[in-house]
This record gives C-alpha cells, sequence and structure tokens, in this order.
C-alpha cells in the first residue's frame, strides 16, 4: 500500500464501519444531538446530529467524484429518502468506487500537481487533484473523529479510535499475527 491506499482506504474502511455500528441505529439516536455543532470547515455545513456528520462524510466524496469527473449535481443533496443508515451506506459504496478509481489513476500517473476546473463552484475554481485528496482527508477526518465522539456520548462503544494503523492492521495481508517464540 502507498500513502493514497492508506489515506483513501482508511476513510472509507472507517466511514463503513460508522454506518454499520447497530446500537444507535436501531436506538433511533443517530438524529441525537452530536457532540457539539460548531462549523468545522468554510462551507455551510452542519453537524449538530450524527447523522449529519455521516451524511457531510458521503456528500462530500459525492460533490467531489462529480466535479472531478465533470458530473452534474444537486448541491442541496439528496432527498430525505436517500438519508436512512442504509441508502447512506450504498451512496457511500458507489461514490468511493468511482472517487477511488479517478484518484487512483492521478496517482498512477503521478499528476497530484495537476490542476482541474471545478464547474460546480460558483464562479468556477481552480484546484490541484493533490489539495482535493488532502481536503477530503482532512476534513473527513474530523467528522469521523466527531461521529465517534458523538456515540461514546450516546453511550455507545465503538471499536478504535479511528486511527489509521487500525484500518492498516485490519487489512494488511501482511499482518499475520504470529506468536513471537521466545527462548
Amino acid at each position: 500500500m502507498d500513502l493514497f491506499d492508506r489515506f483513501a482506504g482508511n476513510d472509507s474502511w472507517h466511514t463503513r464501519r460508522l454506518l454499520g455500528i447497530r446500537g444507535y441505529f436501531e436506538r433511533g439516536t443517530i438524529g441525537s444531538a452530536a457532540a457539539h455543532g460548531r462549523r468545522t470547515t468554510a462551507l455551510a455545513e452542519s453537524n449538530k446530529t450524527l447523522r449529519q456528520l455521516l451524511e457531510n462524510i458521503i456528500f462530500t466524496k459525492e460533490v467531489w467524484t462529480a466535479a472531478l469527473s465533470g458530473a452534474e449535481m444537486d448541491m442541496e443533496g439528496p432527498p430525505k429518502a436517500q438519508r436512512s443508515p442504509q441508502a447512506m451506506l450504498q451512496r457511500l459504496e458507489k461514490t468511493d468506487a468511482e472517487l477511488h478509481r479517478i484518484l487512483g489513476d492521478i496517482r498512477n500517473r503521478s499528476a497530484w500537481d495537476d490542476t482541474f476546473v471545478d464547474a460546480l463552484c460558483e464562479p468556477a475554481e481552480t484546484f490541484t487533484f493533490g489539495g482535493v485528496f488532502a481536503h477530503i482527508m482532512t476534513f473527513n477526518a474530523h467528522r469521523r473523529l466527531m461521529a465517534l465522539d458523538a456515540l461514546r456520548q450516546l453511550g455507545v462503544q465503538p471499536e478504535g479510535f479511528g486511527d489509521p494503523m487500525e484500518y492498516e492492521e485490519s487489512v494488511a495481508p501482511w499482518n499475520q499475527r504470529v506468536a513471537l517464540k521466545t527462548p
């Protein structure tokens, strides 16, 4: 794995784990207040509930996937029917596959410093591919950590702390836990 694989893989893996925690979905607490509702990005997004935090992670990827591929995007977000935990997981799987394909190609071409025009911005703006990747990873990492904190405040004890090493240990082919032999 290179750094792209580690960061992008951890972001996707950890978000899927958050969406898969049953304790808070079954109790209906996904709409409960999160740890705080502070604004964490330049974007006008709400982080007041766990659902909003998770939605923002997925929507960020959907927006950037559309921008990178030149696709149309409803900047108001998906309809409420697409914001259930199961629907969010399906949206995550779809956008992750496309975003990883696009960014993987950029990595393979060593084109992180190349620029593109984001026509979804008003007015259109120019960004580097590497800057966009770093933006997605930075803000989604912050959102995931906020979601973990919100879960703990709701009485759910998720595994781990959102550390990329947790991802690496869980999926790395070289991580064959071997008992050490002592003389």
